[in-house]
């Protein structure tokens, strides 16, 4: 398995740059030509109706749907200024999933996102129309009728890639993205957890409500698929960092392993005083010792220069040639 992830990994990075540059540049702006449009008649909200998610179009030919409905994200949301924020900060995950991935990485990862919602919402459809009929057959598409939890995955990704990176929540509120993380997966779990007590309250007796629930799981299963065990990167420090003593004194005499301790002895401490000149420094997030003391820094010997990373992105990075 970690041969096969290696090996993905020199794909996308010798083809970074293939693909559709600026993804959700294109997608932001597509949202919002069909949220104005929208506006023109909005009590027949037409480009709506033919973009979303619907199962009985796709029966009867309309391939489309399938594809589409991530751009009616922003018609969809109540408040049309909270959907321009969080169109513009998926717009801003994705530009730095880019720059660290690569264009072709994106793509995928957003395409993939799609590809198994759609699995599911026909899951979803097929299942609601043999236990309802033709009442049933478009519940998948009116409850997922845009690309939220598709969206979600962009924010766990870009948590990942920079857990400590500092946001402004509405410009305003300082937070960092691995908070921002914790509290989306927070609200889907307790979302889950409510509809399914709901169901079991009203003692709902077919299956096809029950797996709504899949929705949610399939973004963050995709997630799970492209970051493996990287996506411990945004678990709390007190989680993330157990390591054994004899697995400190192996890596110490190894020499590839930096600590806290390291730095005190060696004088980290008086540079500390005097500022932030830390001694490590990860080239992708920018942690140090002096902002995370029990992270692990080692230096890539392919990377150009003398490029040092932090244990969460040493093994899964693009390699400096220049």
């Amino acid at each position: 398995m970690a041969s096969l992830r290696s090996k993905t990994n020199r794909f996308f990075f010798k083809n970074r740059d293939k693909g559709i540059r600026n993804l959700m540049l294109y997608i932001g702006i597509g949202n919002v030509i069909v949220y104005f449009l929208t506006l023109l008649n909005p009590e027949n909200p037409l480009f709506i109706e033919y973009l979303r998610f619907d199962f009985t179009g796709l029966l009867s030919g309309q391939v489309w749907r399938l594809f589409t409905y991530p751009l009616i994200y922003l018609s969809m949301t109540s408040s049309p200024l909270l959907g321009f924020l969080t169109l513009f900060f998926f717009y801003w995950c994705g530009t730095v999933l880019e720059q660290y991935w690569g264009t072709l990485r994106l793509n995928l990862y957003y395409l993939c996102g799609i590809v198994f919602t759609d699995l599911a919402a026909l899951l979803i459809g097929m299942v609601a129309k043999a236990e309802m009929g033709s009442a049933g057959s478009s519940l998948s598409g009116l409850l997922i009728a845009n690309a939220a939890y598709v969206n979600m995955s962009l924010l766990l990704a870009a948590a990942t890639v920079l857990p400590d990176e500092q946001v402004r929540l509405y410009f305003v509120i300082p937070v960092k993205m691995k908070w921002l993380a914790w509290l989306d997966i927070g609200y889907t779990l307790y979302k889950i957890l409510d509809m399914l007590l709901i169901f079991i309250r009203l003692r709902v007796g077919i299956v096809s409500p029950y797996l709504l629930l899949l929705v949610p799981l399939v973004a963050i299963a995709n997630y799970l698929l492209f970051f493996g065990k990287q996506a411990a990167a945004i678990l709390p420090d007190f989680i993330r960092y157990r390591p054994t003593r004899e697995s400190w004194k192996r890596a110490v005499k190894q020499g590839t392993v930096y600590h806290a301790d390291q730095v005190k002895r060696s004088g980290g401490a008086r540079t500390a005083a005097r500022g932030d000149n830390a001694r490590f420094r990860c080239t992708i997030c920018g942690r140090t010792e002096l902002t995370n003391p029990k992270l692990e820094f080692r230096y890539c010997s392919k990377c150009a220069g003398y490029r040092c990373y932090c244990q969460d992105h040493i093994q899964n990075h693009a390699h400096i040639t220049e």
